[in-house]
């Protein structure tokens, strides 16, 4: 009897030191963001920002290369990308600040 007690404790033991073990290997790992950020930054591209636009159903998200600055839409429904556009700076902060908000609104220059 003793050795079966003796034999369920040690594993028991050994499930909760084995599910530590693997807990603690796993906290190591960086998440997804983050290998989506380092893979970005190893070519030089920082995603500004991303937003909504609700009339068109597009994501519009906004990055930055080393030289130039981006908009790229892309389609909330399929995945396609709708277009790449160059923009400055400026526009992508406004834009994101939603000073400039839809085509056909003043001040918008898409």
């Amino acid at each position: 009897m003793q050795n079966k007690i003796l034999g369920s404790i040690v594993f028991v033991a050994a499930s909760v030191l084995g599910a530590l073990t693997y807990a603690v290997e796993e906290s190591t790992h960086i998440s997804e963001e983050q290998a989506i950020e380092n893979a970005l930054g190893a070519l030089d591209i920082e995603v500004i920002g991303i937003r909504f636009d609700e009339p068109d159903t597009q994501w519009d998200v906004f990055i930055r290369t080393k030289d130039q600055a981006y908009e790229i839409e892309v389609n909330a429904i399929s995945g396609e990308i709708i277009a790449v556009e160059k923009e400055s700076l400026d526009e992508i902060q406004s834009e994101l600040s939603g000073n400039l908000s839809h085509e056909g609104v003043e001040g918008d220059t898409d």
